[in-house]
C-alpha cells in the first residue's frame, strides 16, 4: 500500500509540474504577443495528433531514451554525468569513421557495417567518459566540471572532423554518410522512425535489469543513496564511478550513432551538429521526468520526442518562432525535472 501510494504522489507531483511548466510557458508566449492555446494546440497535435506524426515522435524520441537512460545510470550512483551531450557527439563521429569511412576503405568489412557503426559509437563514447570518471575516482574532481569541458572539447573536435578529414566531397555542408549496410530499416509511414528504436527499448530493459537484479546494479545504487554506508559495507567505491560513467558512455555514444545510423534521410553529420545537438542535455531531461527509472525513461523520452516533433508546426500554423518555441519546450521540460531533482538535492543537504 505504501509502495502505491508513493506511486500516486509521483505522479501528482509531475502532473502539477506539467501545469507550471503549461503556465510559464504561456506566460512567455502570451508576452511576445501569441495565442498560447492555438500555441499549446499544434505543439502536441505536431507531436501526438495523427498516427504519422506519433511514429515521426517516436523517431525524434529514440536517442533521447538512450541519454536520459545513459545520465539516470549514473544518477542513480549519486554522479551528474553532464557529460552525455559530448559523449554522444563522440558517438555520432565513431558511427561515420567505422560505418562510413572504414567500409569504403575495406570494401569487405561493408557486409559488417551497421554492427561496425554501433561498436565504433560505444566505443568512443565510453572512451570520452574514462578521463572525467578517472578524475572524480582518484583526483577528487568534480564530474560536472570535467564533463562540462570534455563536452566543449567533443564538440570543437567533431566539428573539425566534420568540416575537414571526414567531410562529404560532394555535400560540403555535412560529413560523409554511413554507407547502406550501417542504415536501419525505415518504418513504413514515417519519415524518420527506423527500427533503431529497438535499441533504444531493449538497452533500457537491459539497465533495468541491472539495476534491479544484479550486483552491480545494487551497489551503483546504495552508493547513490548513501556513499558513507557504502563504504563502510566494502563496496570499492572508485569502481563503482569508473563503472557507472563507462557505461553510461556507452549509452551516450550509442545514442549519438543512431542518429546518424537511425535517423533518414541523410545518415550524416552536418557541419553545424544540428541534428545531434541537445540530444545530450534533453536526455538529462528525460531521465529527471522518468524519475531515473530506465522503463520510465522509454515514457518520457517519448514525451519530449513528441514536443520536439510538434514544435516544427508551431511556427507555421502559429507564429511562433523556432527559438521561441525551443524556450517553450525547455521550461516544460524544466518545470517536469524539478521534482526529481529536489528530491536528490535534498538527500545531498541531509548529508
Amino acid at each position: 500500500m505504501q509502495k502505491f501510494n508513493l506511486d500516486v504522489r509521483g505522479v501528482a507531483e509531475t502532473l502539477i509540474a506539467l501545469l507550471a511548466g503549461l503556465l510559464a510557458s504561456s506566460i512567455l508566449i502570451l508576452s511576445y504577443g501569441y495565442d498560447p492555446i492555438k500555441a499549446f494546440y499544434w505543439l502536441f497535435y505536431g507531436g501526438f495528433g495523427s498516427l504519422e506524426s506519433i511514429l515521426d515522435t517516436l523517431g525524434y524520441a529514440t536517442p533521447l531514451m538512450l541519454t536520459g537512460i545513459a545520465f539516470g545510470l549514473c544518477f542513480k550512483g549519486g554522479m551528474f554525468n553532464v557529460g552525455v551531450e559530448g559523449q554522444a557527439y563522440m558517438g555520432a563521429i565513431g558511427a561515420i569513421i567505422f560505418g562510413g569511412l572504414v567500409p569504403r576503405l575495406l570494401p569487405f568489412l561493408s557486409p559488417f557495417s551497421l554492427i561496425l557503426a554501433l561498436a565504433g559509437s560505444m566505443l568512443l563514447g565510453l572512451a570520452w567518459a574514462l578521463p572525467p570518471a578517472l578524475l572524480k575516482a582518484y583526483r577528487g574532481v568534480h564530474e560536472v566540471i570535467s564533463t562540462i569541458m570534455f563536452n566543449w572539447i567533443a564538440y570543437n573536435f567533431v566539428m573539425f572532423l566534420v568540416r575537414g578529414p571526414l567531410v562529404n566531397p560532394s555535400r560540403p555542408e555535412m560529413s560523409l554518410p554511413v554507407v547502406e549496410n550501417a542504415r536501419f530499416s525505415v518504418v513504413p509511414g514515417s519519415a524518420v522512425l527506423t527500427t533503431a528504436i529497438l535499441a533504444s527499448i531493449f538497452s533500457a530493459v537491459l539497465i533495468h535489469l541491472l539495476l534491479t537484479l544484479t550486483r552491480l546494479g545494487f551497489e551503483i545504487r546504495i552508493t547513490g543513496s548513501n556513499i558513507d554506508a557504502a563504504k563502510y559495507s566494502g563496496i570499492n567505491y572508485k569502481n563503482i564511478v569508473i563503472t557507472s560513467f563507462l557505461l553510461s558512455g556507452a549509452l551516450s555514444g550509442l545514442a549519438g550513432g543512431l542518429v546518424i545510423t537511425g535517423r533518414p534521410p541523410v545518415w550524416a553529420l552536418y557541419g553545424t551538429l544540428g541534428n545531434i545537438m541537445n540530444v545530450g542535455f534533453d536526455g538529462m531531461g528525460v531521465a529527471l521526468i522518468g524519475r531515473n527509472h530506465p522503463l520510465a525513461t522509454i515514457l518520457s523520452g517519448i514525451f519530449i520526442g513528441g514536443l520536439w516533433n510538434g514544435s516544427r508546426l508551431m511556427e507555421p500554423y502559429s507564429g511562433v518562432s523556432s527559438e521561441l518555441s525551443r524556450a517553450i519546450i525547455g521550461l516544460i521540460v524544466i518545470a517536469l525535472s524539478i521534482p526529481e531533482l529536489s528530491k536528490r538535492l535534498s538527500r545531498i543537504l541531509q548529508g
